[in-house]
């Protein structure tokens, strides 16, 4: 047996991984041989050779050799045609993980089936012990979902499958410990099912940790029927889904045809790689629990509105400013897209949601105070909607002074990238949700100076839901004009918003202002230029030039970091015009859909599985080792052949003969 090393090849480049894989090139099982390969199970001595070549021997819809294909979108010359495209390139275009059980009792027997009987192939086979079998580059289009090949890498999970048909396969202990059955409910079909064996679900998992770092585009999600619970049908429009779905999909999913990979719990399985969503800070003081380590998002409706309430309270009632949707320092118009939250002195901020670190700066401190910053980009299913949001962390303490910074500094990205006094670093780490991701600094002009960070939430689409209240303000450049929002808060109705006005209204706690979405442009960016902007409203007029330039130096400028590089890379417009929420009302929002989702789920019976259902697989649907023609595999595009071949017996074909040209009439 060949030792696993945990190398996993993406675009011609061998990335050392913490998952047991054993790559082609360690074991011999290369699905871009044209050749059988001989394996324990299949000495591969019935194939049919053509010259150095040879056919599978199973039944095939159109003789050919070729057990894969290019992927279309990487077909470019410097790539030859795409048999080498870059690792850069590859992550680009990757963004959907198939699952599959491939109905063998062996990984040695999936081999041979995909490779010398079936023409077909799969980049990860994963055995019962939990070795995992890389068979071909994830750049080139493996032949095992068809239509769905294109964007697709692909696993097939050891699974004989159907516990009433095949209820002994597992008895003797030649395959594996013996495993538990499942019953699931897949497009109407009750199924009892052989569950994965432990050794299988923590190395999927660990190479699925890996694989959220090299495959920037493919997410830990799954299709969902209503926000956060598993679809267990097809999709209704999969053909539109392919060329936009980016995470971790069922074969049935694709087909109504398919019903691997039976009983995997997408939902438990994505949701360990995603973490455990999470509040920015505790909403009271932290525990000293080891397992309370971290600010969890309740899963039950009240306790969640109560530390939505608590959290409101650390920014209305004790951060003295720091407001949304204006007020930055707790006085004028100035739009302000977050919320400053009062916190302990040091203390962790977390990551709400999983997504990925795209922009941090650290050692950027002013006259008063932290001007230390991490960005994050989330990218998440919501039922069939897909919610893109940002999340911003800034006056963060500087990580470059802590004798045990936090994880992501520690990672080749900040430390080729970062590490620079000041300097925003362009970053593509992946981050778990509840990740410690900094500690709260220090930051605030003179009297208003304590412990506390700013969060803030932006989109640059509108999340359009029956919540959100869209407030345009894009009119008033960087201050207020919106009557909705300034008429409940200016009391005494001259047209400014003073700190005792705005300190008054948000310590009323009314809310009134949590659920409106203010589109403006961003207050970190240059343009349009400060020093212009703040002479011209009346909220400046009192202050000389030179106050105002002051302003600009030690308030502004120092936490500017939103350009045009930084705009490209992150995935943001580069006018810094986007759409602002309340960071705790989206937090709460968010989970209330979870938890109303669940609730409504666990009462319908279209989701109740009753052991009376129970029945062997029908005929019409299969997993993939009774996919005898490989049709749910291979698309008819991706043996496209010479149409004039078909003129051609298998004989001819052996023989190297050359169909004429065809004649068109």
């Amino acid at each position: 047996m060949v030792r696993a090393k945990g190398n996993l090849i993406i675009g011609g480049q061998s990335f050392n991984v913490d998952a047991p894989v054993v790559n082609w090139r360690d074991n011999g099982w290369d699905a871009t041989s044209e050749r059988c390969i001989p394996t324990l199970n299949d000495r591969g001595d019935k194939c049919i050779a053509t010259g150095v070549k040879q056919f599978p021997y199973g039944p095939m819809p159109v003789p050919y050799t070729q057990r894969y294909s290019t992927r279309p979108t990487l077909r470019a010359e410097k790539w030859r045609g795409g048999l080498a495209p870059s690792y850069e390139a590859v992550k680009a275009v990757v963004k959907q993980f198939v699952i599959h059980h491939d109905g063998c009792t062996s990984a040695d027997m999936c081999f041979s089936v995909l490779q010398n009987e079936r023409g077909l192939s799969c980049h990860f086979l994963l055995d019962n012990d939990g070795t995992i079998y890389q068979t071909i580059d994830l750049g080139l289009m493996a032949y095992h979902a068809s239509d769905w090949n294109l964007y697709s890498i692909g696993i097939e999970l050891c699974s004989r499958g159907d516990a009433i048909k095949y209820p002994t396969t597992y008895d003797s202990g030649r395959f594996g410990p013996k495993r538990e059955t499942r019953t699931c409910k897949i497009n109407n079909n009750t199924i009892r099912a052989f569950d994965y064996t432990p050794a299988q679900y923590e190395s999927f998992g660990r190479l699925c940790k890996e694989l959220l770092r090299l495959l920037p585009n493919l997410p830990a999600e799954y299709p969902q029927s209503s926000p956060g619970e598993q679809m267990w049908d097809t999709l209704p429009n999969a053909n539109i889904e392919r060329e936009r779905y980016a995470g971790y999909i069922a074969h049935y999913h694709l087909t109504n045809q398919k019903w691997d990979p039976g009983p995997f719990d997408f939902k438990d399985f994505c949701g360990k790689l995603r973490g455990a969503l999470c509040f920015p800070v505790f909403p009271k003081q932290a525990p000293s629990k080891p397992e309370e380590d971290k600010p969890v998002v309740p899963e039950d409706g009240d306790e969640l509105r109560q530390a939505a309430r608590l959290l409101y309270e650390l920014n209305e009632g004790r951060a003295d400013g720091g407001f949304f949707p204006v007020g930055p320092w707790g006085e004028t118009r100035l739009w302000h897209g977050g919320i400053h939250v009062v916190g302990k002195p040091d203390g962790g901020v977390f990551a709400p949601y999983p997504g990925r670190l795209v922009a941090a700066r650290m050692g950027r401190d002013s006259t008063i105070g932290s001007f230390n910053f991490v960005l994050l980009r989330h990218e998440m299913a919501l039922g069939a909607k897909k919610v893109q949001i940002y999340s911003l962390y800034m006056h963060l303490a500087d990580e470059m002074k802590r004798d045990k910074p936090v994880e992501w500094t520690t990672k080749e990205g900040w430390k080729t990238k970062g590490g620079k006094p000041g300097i925003v670093a362009l970053l593509d780490e992946p981050i778990e949700a509840g990740a410690l991701i900094g500690h709260v600094g220090k930051v605030g002009p003179e009297n208003l100076s304590r412990s506390q960070i700013h969060v803030e939430f932006f989109s640059e689409e509108f999340l359009d839901e029956p919540e959100w209240q869209l407030v345009d303000g894009t009119a008033g450049g960087r201050f207020c004009e919106a009557p909705e929002i300034n008429a409940v808060i200016d009391s005494n109705h001259d047209g400014l918003l003073s700190r005792p006005e705005l300190t008054e209204f948000f310590a009323r706690g009314s809310g009134e202002l949590h659920k409106m979405v203010t589109l403006h442009v961003s207050e970190w960016t240059a343009e349009p230029r400060w020093n212009d902007v703040l002479v011209v409203p009346k909220d400046f007029k009192a202050l000389k030039p030179a106050e105002i330039q002051q302003i600009v130096d030690e308030q502004i400028a120092p936490g500017l970091w939103w350009d045009a590089a930084v705009a490209s890379h992150c995935r943001l417009p580069k006018d810094g015009v986007v759409y602002h929420y309340h960071p705790i009302a989206f937090i709460t929002w968010f989970k209330t859909k979870l938890i109303e989702s669940s609730i409504a789920a666990a009462k319908d019976d279209k989701n109740k599985v009753n052991e009376k259902d129970v029945r062997e697989v029908p005929k019409s649907v299969t997993d993939d080792f009774h996919d005898f023609d490989g049709s749910s595999m291979r698309s008819t595009a991706d043996i496209t052949e010479d149409p004039c071949n078909k003129s051609l017996t298998l004989e001819q074909m052996v023989q190297g003969f050359d169909a004429p040209e065809c004649t068109t009439k």
